[in-house]
Parts: C-alpha cells; structure tokens; sequence
C-alpha cells in the first residue's frame, strides 16, 4: 500500500479539500485558471528552494499553492509533510504571553523543536513575503522554545527554513530586502520572484477558505467550521478544483517542466518526485466526472 504525504493544519476548523464529501461545492478554477502557468512556476520555486523539507504553509495567502501540491503529492510515497499554519501576525511583534499561545500551534504544524530533533526533520516556513516580519516572528518564537527545551537557539536556525514568494517587480536594486531582519540572521532564506500579478491575487485579491486568525483571538480557538459564505464556495471549488488538477498526468508533466527550470535536477529530493510522477499509476480519485477542471 502507498502511504502517501502527511497533511497537518493548525488554526480554525476548515474543510478538508481531499475529501470531497461535506465540501458542498462543483470544482471551478474560477479566477485561478488566470493564473496557472505563473502558480506552476512559483510552486517549482519553492519545492526547489524547500529542497526536500517539510513545507509550511504560513496563513491564508499561500491556500493555492498548498492545494495545487495536495494533488500533486497525492499517490506518492510519502517524502515530506505538507502542513497549513493558519495565523495572522502582520505586523504584529509578540508578547511572551501570546509566544507562548502560538507554541501548540507551531506544534500541530509539526514544528515541535523536540519533535524536529527527535525525527531528524527540516522543514521549510512558506509565505508571500514583503518585510518578512512573519517568519522573523516565527522564528524568534521557535529559537526561544528550544532554548527553554534545552536543545538551544542555533538547532532551529539549522532546521527551519524561510521561503519568501516575493514580488518580481519589488526585487529592484536598493530596495529593502525581507531576509535582513535581524530575527533572520544566519537562518536559511530564500526568495522566490513571482508574478506580480499571482503575487497580488494570493495577497490581496483572490477569495479564501480559511478565516483570518489574528494574535488576540489564538486563546479562543473557534470549534467549528467557518460560515459558507459565497466567497468561502468560490475558494472552496477553485482550490477543490487545484487539487484534481494536480492529480492529472498532464500536469505533473507541466510542473515536471517548471521544475527543470528552476533548476530541480540539482535536488535529489525534487529528482525523486520527479520520477514517481513519471513512473507512478494514476490516481483514482474522482469527481463528477463533467466538471472535472481544464486548463486553457
């Protein structure tokens, strides 16, 4: 039996894309289709810059891309985890109590430190990035939690990396660049120049699953699943409709493409994905057959 990549989320209830069952939605690209060959070539960056970590998945903006490499991953043997950190801290700077609350958090993303060091585990923060104010964040808050555990600051500057999708026109000469923040020091970084305009659509246009999970609300995590609200259907069937898509031969096929662009072969862990997709069964998972999703 293939036992396939682990999938983790913490924050608020949502709905489990994998399951059809209970989503209630048709899959519908809908504004994402716009975007495919632009979240193609963002996905290969930061599997290559991931190089094989586990991947994190920092808040909402990111919810495409995870949904896209849900599908992608599905009937492969499993090679890393895939995990949702839902929580907001823009422009937040936390206090000792509220680090403390984010700790259960970073632990059902599967970023325990103890846990980290015990299975010998990277894992790669994913997010897109302008100050990069939420991975330094992120990062000081693991660094004091393995200091307190006793394994010291530096094993999680070892083990935890930052993936920044990053706005191609906002890398320009000059400009303030997301990996000098202090809390980023001597942490593996990476940016990841997108598309400006997937870069906008992920950040600020395009619809979500999830809820906003802002500082002061982690004490009273909510127990049931969001509201359905039209924009909860819409994001619902377009990122349903992302993962199906990943299933298809085809477009591993693209992704296999984007991948070698990016300069993939030089990773054996991309190398290895590659040649599941290539020689692996398709996957046997379908929907309504007469709404399958097609690109253009």
């Amino acid at each position: 039996m293939t036992r396939t990549t682990r999938h983790l989320h913490a924050g608020p209830p949502v709905w489990d894309l994998t399951r059809p069952e209970g989503l209630g939605v048709t899959p519908d690209l809908g504004d994402a289709r716009a975007h495919l060959p632009a979240l193609r070539a963002a996905l290969a960056g930061t599997l290559v810059a991931a190089d094989g970590a586990d991947l994190v998945f920092v808040g909402r903006s990111p919810e495409p891309l995870r949904a896209y490499l849900l599908g992608l991953l599905s009937g492969v043997p499993a090679l890393q985890r895939v995990a949702t950190l839902n929580v907001s801290l823009l422009r937040a700077t936390l206090t000792p109590a509220q680090a403390r609350t984010l700790r259960p958090l970073l632990a059902g993303a599967g970023l325990h430190p103890r846990t980290l060091v015990r299975e010998d585990r990277r894992a790669a923060l994913v997010d897109v990035v302008a100050s990069g104010g939420t991975f330094a964040e992120l990062h000081r808050t693991l660094r004091d939690w393995a200091a307190e555990d006793g394994l010291g600051r530096a094993c999680m500057t070892r083990r935890v990396s930052a993936v920044g999708l990053l706005r191609a026109a906002y890398a320009r000469p000059g400009a303030w660049r997301w990996t000098a923040q202090p809390d980023l020091h001597a942490v593996h970084t990476r940016s990841v120049l997108t598309d400006p305009a997937l870069w906008q659509w992920l950040a600020e246009e395009g619809v979500k699953v999830a809820p906003r999970w802002p500082t002061q609300d982690w004490p009273h995590p909510r127990e049931h699943l969001p509201e359905r609200t039209n924009d909860t259907r819409a994001a619902l069937a377009q990122n349903r409709a992302l993962l199906l898509l990943g299933e298809e031969r085809t477009e591993r096929d693209h992704l296999t493409a984007a991948l070698i662009e990016a300069g993939g072969l030089n990773s054996a862990a991309v190398r290895t994905l590659i040649r599941h997709w290539r020689t692996g069964p398709r996957t046997a998972r379908r929907d309504r057959a007469a709404h399958r999703p097609r690109p253009n």
